[in-house]
């Protein structure tokens, strides 16, 4: 990603990283499309209930390895290999602690997490049990995820892809199977999910080491290094926590649906999904901008490094653009495809929440792009505090509109108002840095 055109560089990473990123979305959207439509109602809000959580820990996890990724692409972009063997297999220390002390301390805490966010009794039980198995398994994703950023730190999204296609296809399998033949219900979905990532795991382990032989590690390399460990923590920390910041927002919001009962919890499950799916894009080139910022960063091209930008600032308007008229036009029927019964309330809820958080999905975009600029050239500290300002901008209008007015469509303006919040920042201190 270092010479060559700049659209070309960004286009040939970020198509395979997108659809990678959007087959991912399908762990989720298979999870409740099968509650959803074999369970029941109830079934699906009781997993919308572990939503913000699980994606709080997916957000630790994918943050930690962007962090590690980032290291990975500037070593690669420098064409130091003894230095990225050393980073990838330290970064393995530290997500088996992260990992371990996430199954130790959350596994036994799931039930209160879940009272703390006011979830009814009714899915509370069914809830309690999808996010414990989610807690115990944690390291499923951590390394599925480790092993995912050593394929894009290379630069080498289309491996990755075929992984991601793996550990899709075998979740669809297996959520048929636990729930829909074995009856295993809310677990069976949240044990196809981890065992899915496990297998993913196993897969990109043997393409990694096979397709890039200079990966393979010699004796120095597995020997654990306290300091390089703290390294590469200081990096991926800020992100994990930025990351973090986002679906804690999500976390105070979920509290708030909450209040509006049952169906408003099914319809922020399907309608979030959804909106998901249209952001993925935006945050799939951003994340593009990151790789490719870190080796130019580190290959020492700076102008090539603004040529980027504009490129990627041009990209996310045009696709922001063409997803929201996307959305406005089939948001409603979109929603149809998670219960085998739909209300009108339900969908209207759905496509409320669609208009007003996805649409406008060009804040996001910026927001996205100048964080990780800013990742990419190691300002990581400045990325958490954008994230820190989205959160709380997200927590203060969900406050507001669900403590104060009362009202559900004011939940969902916390969403673009954060963005343009994060993004105004991330902008402004940016300007600021000289490169």
């Amino acid at each position: 990603m270092t010479q060559g055109e700049v659209l070309g560089a960004l286009l040939a990473f970020s198509v395979p990283a997108l659809i990678g990123n959007l087959l991912h979305q399908v762990y989720s959207l298979t999870d409740s499309i099968v509650v959803g439509r074999i369970l029941g109602i109830e079934a699906l809000a009781a997993v919308g209930c572990t939503i913000p959580i699980i994606l709080l820990l997916a957000s630790l996890m994918i943050g930690t390895n962007i962090g590690v990724g980032i290291t990975l692409s500037q070593a690669f972009g420098a064409h130091d290999m003894d230095r990225m063997r050393r980073n990838f297999f330290n970064s393995l220390y530290l997500g088996l602690g992260i990992s371990a002390f996430l199954a130790l301390f959350g596994t036994p805490l799931s039930g209160a997490l879940l009272r703390l966010l006011g979830t009814p009794e009714g899915p509370l039980l069914g809830a309690t049990e999808y996010l414990r198995i989610n807690f115990l398994c944690s390291f499923c994703p951590m390394f599925y995820y480790l092993f995912s950023c050593a394929f894009r730190g290379m630069g080498d999204s289309r491996t990755d892809l075929y992984c991601l296609i793996v550990s899709v296809g075998m979740n669809v399998l297996l959520d048929i199977v636990f729930v829909a033949v074995f009856r295993w219900g809310i677990a069976g979905s949240a044990w196809a999910t981890a065992l899915a990532q496990l297998i993913s795991a196993v897969f990109a382990a043997i393409l990694l080491f096979r397709k890039y032989p200079v990966l393979r590690p010699g004796k120095d390399d597995l020997r654990p290094d306290g300091r390089l460990i703290g390294r590469i923590a200081r990096l991926s920390v800020p992100i994990a926590a930025q990351s973090a910041f986002n679906n804690i927002g999500n976390i105070v919001a979920q509290g708030a649906v909450n209040l509006f009962g049952t169906v408003a919890m099914a319809a922020y499950t399907a309608a979030g999904r959804v909106g998901a799916f249209a952001l993925m894009p935006l945050e799939t080139l951003g994340n593009t901008l990151s790789i490719y910022t870190g080796q130019n960063y580190g290959a020492r091209k700076k102008d090539r490094i603004e040529e980027g930008k504009r490129v990627t600032l041009r990209l996310q308007l045009l696709m922001s653009s063409a997803l929201g008229l996307l959305l406005a036009l089939f948001g409603r029927p979109i929603t149809r495809l998670f219960l085998e019964e739909t209300t009108d309330e339900l969908l209207c809820i759905s496509y409320q929440y669609l208009l007003i958080t996805a649409v406008p999905g060009v804040l996001a975009g910026l927001m996205f792009t100048y964080q990780q600029l800013l990742r990419g050239i190691g300002d990581t500290a400045a990325s958490m505090r954008g994230g820190v300002i989205q959160l709380a901008a997200k927590v203060a209008v969900i406050a507001i509109a669900a403590r104060v007015f009362g009202k559900l469509a004011f939940v969902w303006v916390a969403w673009p108002v954060s963005f343009a919040a994060a993004a105004i920042y991330l902008f402004l201190h940016y300007r600021r840095k000289a490169l």
